[in-house]
This record gives structure tokens, sequence and C-alpha cells, in this order.
């Protein structure tokens, strides 16, 4: 540890008055023994000594605060240049100094986190343009495709032409789809949508919403069933978002399965809480995905799940539990079937 300018200059100044302090006493002592002539000499020569000794102590003090100055050039320069990870160690310089120089490593420090995060959101940024424009563009040349067919060379048979005005409508409402989820999803993450809580019955909303997956789940030769509590399950949430939680939930639940498999969706009072699981016995998510699921727009990519969807269905159920402060998990095994659990106040 390096001291102060205060100190250094103290320290000195302290020796040499220790120093005239003894010159003095002798000088006094040969005037009273008759030889004052001999006292005055040595106080010249005092004063010869200490001008000296103040002109070597002020080199040295202008060396200590060139060391100290080239010492900060260099952290200085690699900080203008936007080197903000670089930090002082305040114990290498003077006490004058150290306060200063950790207010510099403050701010550094802020500012690399402020940077990182313009930097993170910068890319996800870039990615959500890139997954936007990917996923808006492939229904919309598809429906191009299918419009330009209809005006140039009209097909003769009308079950032709209703064909084509089919799979157009399906793009179309396939682009409304993602349109909607997008709003839906931005009024989300900027608050502007704020839940409405109110005490509701969980259970017959569960009911309602298999319900609504009956023909689906039959045409898809697959059993979907409930597994709710005897009485009534009341619970304190949005009953709109709660739905659409669920919505999106068995949406995946039956995309991702197999002809003969099976969904449940079951609800267990538990204490102060509901828990409320989404379960299937579809295809299941690999261990390195499970994490990344509920991103905007991240799909698992393999020949087996290749199923057509936005990526945002779990993105919208992750913000509107998060906006409920309910907590949420998922559990998944390829080959066995995926479970999406949450737990709602009650």
């Amino acid at each position: 540890m390096r001291f102060g300018f205060g100190r250094f200059w103290r320290r000195r100044l302290g020796y040499l008055g220790m120093c005239w302090g003894v010159l003095g006493a002798v000088a006094v002592a040969l005037s009273f023994s008759g030889v004052g002539e001999v006292g005055v000499a040595i106080l010249l020569a005092g004063m010869l000594g200490s001008g000296m000794v103040l002109w070597q102590w002020q080199k040295q003090f202008q060396e200590e605060v060139r060391l100290w100055v080239s010492e900060l050039v260099e952290p200085l320069e690699r900080l203008q240049h936007g080197a903000f990870s670089i930090r002082v160690v305040p114990q290498d310089f003077p006490e004058e100094l150290k306060g200063l120089l950790e207010q510099l490593n403050a701010v550094a420090e802020r500012v690399e986190s402020e940077l990182g995060r313009v930097r993170r959101l910068e890319r996800v940024r870039s990615d959500f343009l890139s997954n936007v424009s990917h996923e808006l563009r492939n229904p919309l040349f598809a429906l191009r495709g299918y419009l330009e067919v209809l005006v140039e060379q009209p097909p003769q048979e009308r079950e032709t032409l209703q064909q084509f005005l089919q799979k157009a409508l399906r793009h179309a409402q396939r682009l409304e789809k993602l349109l909607m989820q997008l709003l839906e999803l931005s009024r989300i993450e900027s608050g502007a949508l704020r839940m409405r809580l109110r005490v509701f019955p969980l259970d017959e909303l569960v009911r309602d919403v298999v319900a609504s997956y009956a023909d689906q789940a039959a045409q898809r030769q697959l059993r979907l069933r409930t597994e709710l509590p005897d009485g009534p399950v009341e619970v304190i949430a949005d009953r709109e978002r709660v739905e659409q939680v669920l919505l999106n939930l068995v949406d995946n639940a039956l995309k991702y399965n197999r002809p003969g498999g099976e969904v449940c969706v079951r609800v267990r009072p538990q204490g102060k809480r509901v828990l409320v699981e989404v379960a299937d016995t579809g295809i299941g998510i690999p261990r390195e995905h499970q994490e990344r699921v509920f991103e905007r727009f991240y799909r698992v990519r393999d020949g087996e799940s290749a199923v057509e969807g936005s990526g945002l269905g779990l993105a919208i159920v992750k913000h509107i539990l998060e906006a409920h402060q309910a907590p949420y998990e998922l559990e998944s095994e390829p080959g066995v079937g995926t479970t999406v659990r949450f737990w709602l106040q009650s």
C-alpha cells in the first residue's frame, strides 16, 4: 500500500523538524559555551543541507507522481477505447486517489453491464425480426402461390377450385393467428395487458376447454380426459388468460402426440394453491431443448416433431403465468410424453 501525498510530506517534514531541533539545541549550547560562531556556522550548514534535502525530496515526490500517473494512463486509455472490463486496483495508488478510482471502477462496471444488456437486447431484436420474417414468409408465399394459380389459370373443375380456395384460406388463417399472437405477446410483455384477478371455478373452465377440443382429439385418434376433484375448485386469477394458457397447452399436447395416445388435464388442490397439469403420451422433448421451449419462436427441429406452429404458444403461457406469479415447470421424456404443470392461488 502506498502512502498519500499528505503523509509523504508530513513524515519528511517531521524528520526535518527533528533535525532542526537538534541543530538549534547544539547552537544554543555552543553560544552559552562562548563559541557562538561555531553555532552560527552549524545553523548555516543545516540550512544549506535542509535546502538540498528538500530539493531531493521534491524530485522524489515528482518521480512518485509520475509513476502513479503512468500506471493510470494505460487503463484510462483502454477505457477510452471501450475496454470497460478493465479495473484499477485502488490499493496501488495514494490514499487521496482511492475514492476517485473506486468511483471510476463503479462507473466502468455500470457501463459494462449496460452495454452487455444492450447487446443482449440487440441479439434478441435481431433474432425476433429474423423469426418473424421467416414465420410470415411461409404462409404469405403459399397464399400468393395459390392466388396466382387462380388468377392466371383458374381450375375448370369446381372441386379443384374449392381445394385451392380452402388451402389459401387455411394459410390466411394461419397468418392471422400468427399476427394475433404477436400482438398478444407484445401487449403482455409491455405490461399494457393487465390481469383482471377474480375468483372463478377452475373445474368448470377445464371442462369447457377439454370439450372444445373433443372433435380434434377424435380426428387424431387421441383420448382426451380430465381428472378433477369431486367438488368445485375456485382460484384467484384472470379467467380469460388462464383459459388461454390451457388452450395452448392442450393444443400442443394434441399436436405432438401419436395416434392412440392420451392427453389428461388434472386439477389438484394443494393447500392455498391449486396444481394444474396437462400431460400427454406424445413424442416428448429432448433434455437439451427443455429449457428453451418457452422462448419466442423456439421449436424443436427434428423429423418426429416437425409440426406446423408459430412457436409463440408456450412463450405466451410463460408470460401469463409470470404475470400471475404462478410457478410452472415442464417435465418431459422423449418417447414417453410431456407434462406441464403450474400452480394458481386458491
